[in-house]
Order: C-alpha cells, then sequence, then structure tokens
C-alpha cells in the first residue's frame, strides 16, 4: 500500500485505496488481499466514491479536480475540473451522479457519463454528503445540522 493512504470504499469487489501523498489509488482484491494495481491520479486525491463502473478520487489543490478511474480498465479515464477551493469535503455516488461538496460550495452534481459538472450551488453549508432512501443527505459542520433533499428536486 501508498505511504499516507487516508481513504478506503468497496467496490466491484475490490477495496480502493487513495494515498494524497503518492497521488495514487489502489485496488485491493477483497479476496486475496492483495494489492493488484496502482493507478496514477490528479494531485492529492483524498476522498472516495464509486459508482457507474467508475471509481472517483477527489483530488485537492488550488482548483480541486475530481480523478475518475475505469474499474474495468483500471487506468485513468478522466481528470474533471470540478472547481472546488480547499482540502475538505466529501463525496458520494447516487442517483447515477456523483456530488461533491465543500464549505463555500455545499454541492456540486457531476455527469460520470459526460465527466461534466451539471449543477452547482453556493453558500452556507457542505461537509459531508451521502445518497440514499430517495434523497441526498448533506451536513454542515459550521451550522450543527443535516438537510435532507428530495433528489428529484436536484
Amino acid at each position: 500500500m501508498a505511504p499516507g493512504s487516508v481513504a478506503c470504499v468497496y467496490a466491484d469487489g475490490a477495496v480502493w485505496v487513495s494515498s494524497p501523498e503518492k497521488s495514487v489509488i489502489t485496488r485491493v482484491d477483497a479476496k486475496t488481499n492483495t494489492a493488484t494495481d496502482t493507478i496514477a491520479v490528479g494531485p492529492g486525491p483524498r476522498f472516495l466514491t464509486g459508482g457507474a463502473r467508475a471509481r472517483c478520487g477527489r483530488s485537492i489543490r488550488a482548483m480541486a479536480r475530481l480523478s475518475r478511474v475505469d474499474m474495468k480498465t483500471r487506468k485513468l479515464a478522466a481528470n474533471i475540473d470540478v472547481g472546488l477551493p480547499g482540502t475538505g469535503g466529501e463525496l458520494a455516488f447516487g442517483d447515477g451522479h456523483v456530488w461533491a461538496t465543500v464549505f463555500q460550495i455545499p454541492l456540486s452534481k457531476i455527469d460520470p457519463a459526460t465527466n461534466q459538472v451539471v449543477k452547482q450551488w453556493v453558500g452556507a453549508g457542505g461537509d459531508s454528503v451521502r445518497v440514499g432512501h430517495g434523497s441526498l443527505w448533506l451536513s454542515n459542520l459550521r451550522e450543527q445540522n443535516v438537510w435532507r433533499i428530495d433528489l428529484t428536486q436536484l
């Protein structure tokens, strides 16, 4: 495993691990507990999510970038400029989209089919995001609350 690994997610029979220190995502076979692939991605990947047969790792820098790894080919498929400031935030996959959040831009909706940002919302909020039960769940650490947003409204 690459030094400085910080996040992992299970998808497609494997555990995927991000290492911002080495700017890689490592695939670990869940059955054999063996690292099978190390994939170079954009600088400083921290947060991971999976879906639409691709692994996404958020790369953190002045203008954050989302790196998309194809789980089948195990290669970098795209780097998507999302324009998110700072080093915090979170990623989630659900309802056919990748969702990203940071404090100043609480929600970004990314289409994995086109590797494009579909919509962004700005203002207060943004900390952690998840999708489930027909809703997007967005926490706001600064205000100490959680918003439940109907996906049909997004």
